[in-house]
Parts: C-alpha cells; structure tokens; sequence
C-alpha cells in the first residue's frame, strides 16, 4: 500500500494523551508527513483550555520525542479559532502545510470538509476514546483519581513541573460546576462537589 503525502490530525490537546499518541502512530504509518493542528490555540486557563498554547505544543513535542516519533516528518501548529464556519477548511489550510487526508470522527468537522475533492477524510482508529479524552483526564485531576496511565510519562512530568495539577484544580473551583457539568455525564464522577 502507497502511503500518502501528508496527514492532518486536529485537537485541542488538553491534554496530549495516549489516545492522541495512537493516532499519531496510525497516521505515521499511513502517511509520510503529519500535521498536529492545536485547535482552539487562542484559549487558556479555563476548565476546558487550561493549558496554553506554547505549553500544549511543548508537550506534543516531548511526548513525540518520547515514543521515538521522528520529529522531521512532524509539524505541529497552533491553530486559532474561526467564528465563520463556512470558511472554516480555507482558515485551517492558509494555516498548515498542504495536506491530503483529514484524520476525524467528528462529524460537524466531516461536513465541513466534504466537499473538498483534495482532502480525503479518514476515519481514526480511536483508543478507548471513552477513557481517552481530555474531559475525562481533567476530571480525574479534580477528583483524585489516576490520571497518569493516561498520558504519556513526558506529560506527567511536563504537568507536574508546572504545577498543572493545581491549575486544573483551581480552575474548576473557581469556574464553577457548570462548565464541567456540560462536558460529563455527573454521575461518572459523584464525589465532585
């Protein structure tokens, strides 16, 4: 099987997980470049951005440097926001290098790229994407509960060296339950008050 050009993979990485690692692994073999877009790359310190973007994209970089990714066949770029949908693909491809395949399980995403003849979509091959998720590695933060499997070591160390614990913490206490509260099902995590 020919590999493709170029592969893109689109998150907001908070945090990069074993997850995000996998598919980077799958992509890798399926395509000779890949692209990580850090989406959302304006947002910070709240509950669900609470890491930055030159953080989010240390980590990618470390924990690829961790797994043996080869750094040179890796791009990773901060991507902001655009409010306008239906420009949307042309914001993202003025942002990153020429790809050829969108890796993405999220169908709002697949609608907005459909149409584009030059971009075929691929469907990830998620990793427990239930136990995956950065909702569900930020809530186990506020809840004491082992997050650390499910990161990479090089995550854990870059969370601890910056007191990220605490930050997650505090951002949930002082944000409020509300925000969590639309991110996940409460009765996962009775113990959060």
């Amino acid at each position: 099987m020919q590999k493709s050009e170029r592969g893109l993979m689109i998150g907001r990485f908070q945090p990069f997980h074993r997850g995000h690692l996998h598919l980077v692994q799958q992509i890798l073999s399926e395509c000779n470049e890949l692209v990580i877009a850090i989406g959302s790359s304006q947002f910070n310190y709240t509950f669900s951005n609470p890491f930055t973007a030159g953080e989010r994209i240390h980590m990618i970089h470390e924990a690829l440097i961790g797994e043996n990714v080869s750094l040179d066949k890796v791009y990773i770029i901060p991507i902001p926001n655009s409010e306008n949908n239906s420009i949307w693909l042309q914001h993202l491809k003025s942002m990153v290098p020429k790809f050829n395949v969108l890796y993405t399980g999220n169908a709002f995403v697949k609608g907005l790229v459909i149409g584009d003849e030059n971009v075929q979509i691929k469907n990830p091959d998620f990793l427990e994407a239930g136990k995956y998720n950065g909702t569900h590695i930020r809530t186990c933060i506020v809840s004491s509960k082992n997050w650390k499997k499910l990161v990479p070591n090089s995550i854990c160390r870059i969370i601890n060296s910056m007191d990220g614990i605490s930050r997650v913490r505090m951002l949930y206490e002082t944000q409020g339950i509300s925000e969590l509260r639309s991110e996940i099902d409460m009765r996962d995590y009775p113990n959060i008050k």
